[in-house]
Parts: C-alpha cells; structure tokens; sequence
C-alpha cells in the first residue's frame, strides 16, 4: 500500500485501514518515522505559534500602554523581555532532540499503558507492536501542523495546532477500536487514561 494512499485512509478514518496497517511487516518502521515527523513539526509548530504570540502580546500592551497603570505595563514589558531572552538563547537544534527525547518517552509510557489497560482491564489480548503501529499512525494529522511554519495569523495558528492534536485522539482511539474491537466510550477512556497516567508517570 502507498504511503499517500494510507495518509488518505487514515485521514478519513477509513474503517479497515488500522487492521490491514498492523498485519504488514514495515507498518511498525513506518509508524514510528511518521511519529518522528509528525513530533517534529509539531514542535517546531509551537515553537512558532509561541513566539508569534509573545510578538503579539508586546503590540497589545504597547498599544494599550496608555490605558494602563505604569506599573503593570512595566511588569508586563519586562516578562516580554524575559520570555524574549529565553527564546533567543534556545539552541534549536539541541532543544529538539530533548524534546524528541522526552515525547519518546512518553509514546512508549502511554503504548505500555494502553497495553495494560487492554490486557488487564478490557481483558483483550493486545500485541504491544500492534499498539505502537496504531499509535505511529495515528500521528499522521499531526504533520498537518506543517503550514504553521509559513504564516503569521496566530489565531489561524491556534486553530491548526487544536484541531490537529484532537484529530490525533480521534484517529487513535478510531485505530484501537478497530484493532481491538472496542465500543467508543471504551476507547475514549483508553485515550484519556493513558494520556493522564503518562504524564503523571513523568
């Protein structure tokens, strides 16, 4: 199958597309290249909406420096100054190899999570490469976040990031749904325990 035809197919929340994924031998390689992709996009994607954001606020507050006391706007240039200075001394390159490091991390953290909870609680029979396939894959709305990188309207930026990070969600619990024949509300606890127990585990 065509890595397009499967971006497609995942996209539209093809109904068989996770089954068919998980039987093929490179589905797991290719799982974790889109998530390697799609983690740095979507980091570098933050990083941009983050800056445009503080450049943004700046403009506000200096536009609205009149209407406000002296005090708060000089408390509110100087944390622009500081949050500034903390992205000028950012080394891009080795802050997203920790990033890439610390989601990792927490990919796998939530894949043993998902692992368990399928085994122990929904009492399936889960196959841990299967899981880690079905999550790779589901990343594949997060490279969506890739426009972000070339305009400037924040909120268009905000919007993009949000609508690809719940699509992420919708796409996985679509994946292990399929895979192993869950009901939706069965799914969605999946997604949101093993996304709070992952991050309460870091």
């Amino acid at each position: 199958m065509r890595n397009n035809t499967i971006f497609y197919r995942v996209l539209q929340l093809d109904k068989y597309i996770y089954g068919e994924l998980v039987t093929q031998k490179s589905s797991l390689q290719k799982a974790i290249a889109i998530w390697l992709s799609g983690s740095i996009i979507s980091t570098l994607a933050v990083t941009t909406f983050l800056k445009n954001l503080v450049i943004y606020v700046k403009q506000i507050i200096s536009e609205s420096s009149a209407d406000l006391p002296q005090d708060t706007v000089i408390e509110f240039q100087t944390l622009i100054i500081e949050v500034e200075e903390s992205f000028d001394s950012i080394d891009n390159f080795s802050t997203l190899i920790t990033s890439q490091i610390f989601g990792f991390v927490n990919i796998f953290i939530s894949v043993l999570i998902i692992y368990a909870v399928l085994k122990y609680f929904f009492k399936r029979d889960p196959n841990l490469i299967f899981v880690g396939v079905v999550y790779g894959f589901s990343s594949i709305p997060i490279l969506l976040n890739a426009p972000i990188l070339f305009f400037d309207s924040i909120a268009l930026q905000g919007v993009i990031l949000l609508a690809t990070s719940i699509f992420s969600l919708v796409c996985l619990g679509s994946g292990l749904k399929q895979v192993y024949m869950l009901r939706n509300i069965e799914a969605i606890l999946l997604i949101l325990f093993s996304g709070f127990s992952s991050l309460v585990a870091l």
